[in-house]
């Protein structure tokens, strides 16, 4: 009887020892996020931005990529047209105006909307010495940090984090009163993504991310043109002053074709190449202008130009102000 007694003490002992080598403890969820940004080399959102302040009061969003140091935003306004693109390659801003389709190279970035990256509350968190807040609410951890350039409309700023999968989903920004200069809402999160190098260059700072990655056309270099179209090209002799080749394009869904981009400032004429039957320039000839010349104007306002070359059909569009004389001119050098 004892024996048995001691037996069932032993093995319940044993079960009781068990049961607390299996019990694991739970990790810190903010430890987790802090391996989490630690580990972040890219990333894509959708930024929605409120301003507060009196003086501005305003909403749009911000399309955002970042990789290894280099990022890309996309200014939407509120009809989701878009305001600006800016694009750090890893050296320089190059920041396009929509409104006057203009590049420059950004020298103040003032109106670059960098406090909505989150590799900018990333910055703040490690550097912050120190000074973080961490508290737990019901769907989220917040984390609050001191603003390494504070000022008075920027002072600290709080990310929440989901407590689902601990992503970024809004990041609040105080002015130096303690009062809301900002809240941005983070959608469609990716982390560590894929993304095109294309994309952080200064040549696709004019294009909208989505339409430079769907779209079917290639650049290419001008000794390239009969691999990919079947067509010897005829090029001008004679360019209007000023006026580069930018770029060669050919579209890999349709091989018969490449159109060739000049431009000046804001002026832009593009050069398309393709072999067509001759009955068809006559149907969309519009009127005569000169001798083997038909011009018409389209209804965005571009000038289109069609002529026959060495059996091309060539077809110039001019957005801008290159005149009439001048297109005449660059059609008769063509070689």
């Amino acid at each position: 009887m004892k024996k048995s007694f001691f037996v069932i003490v032993f093995v319940l002992i044993f079960l009781l020892s068990g049961c607390g080598i299996k019990a694991k403890k739970v990790k810190d969820p903010f430890i987790s996020i802090k391996e989490q940004l630690d580990k972040l080399e890219s990333y894509t959102a959708t930024a929605i931005v409120e301003l507060y302040n009196n003086k501005i009061g305003n909403k749009f969003s911000v399309v955002q990529f970042y990789k290894k140091g280099k990022f890309r935003l996309e200014v939407l306004e509120e009809s989701g047209s878009p305001d600006k693109i800016i694009v750090y390659d890893g050296k320089r801003s190059y920041v396009y105006f929509a409104k006057v389709n203009q590049v420059f190279v950004a020298e103040n970035t003032e109106e670059i909307p960098l406090y909505s990256l989150i590799t900018s509350f990333i910055k703040n968190y490690i550097n912050s010495g120190g000074e973080i807040e961490k508290r737990e609410m019901d769907k989220f951890y917040l984390i609050t940090v001191p603003i390494l350039d504070k000022n008075i409309f920027m002072y600290k700023e709080q990310m929440a984090f989901s407590k689902e999968d601990l992503t970024p989903k809004e990041l609040t920004i105080f002015d130096i009163n303690n009062e809301i200069f900002s809240k941005i809402t983070y959608k469609d999160y990716k982390y560590n993504p894929e993304i095109n190098d294309k994309l952080f260059t200064k040549d696709s700072v004019t294009t909208l991310a989505g339409n430079l990655l769907d779209s079917p056309v290639i650049e290419i270099d001008a000794k390239e043109v009969y691999k990919y179209c079947g067509i010897n090209p005829v090029m001008p002799v004679y360019l209007p002053q000023g006026f580069k080749l930018l770029n060669v394009l050919v579209n890999v869904n349709e091989n018969n074709g490449v159109t060739f981009v000049y431009t000046l400032g804001k002026n832009l004429m593009e050069i398309f190449e393709t072999v067509v039957d001759q009955n068809e320039i006559v149907n969309e000839k519009g009127f005569l202008l000169s001798e083997g010349v038909y011009y018409k104007e389209k209804d965005n306002g571009e000038k289109e130009y069609t002529t026959m070359v060495n059996g091309i059909q060539i077809k110039i569009t001019v957005t801008g102000d290159l005149s009439e004389e001048e297109i005449l001119k660059v059609i008769k050098s063509l070689r």
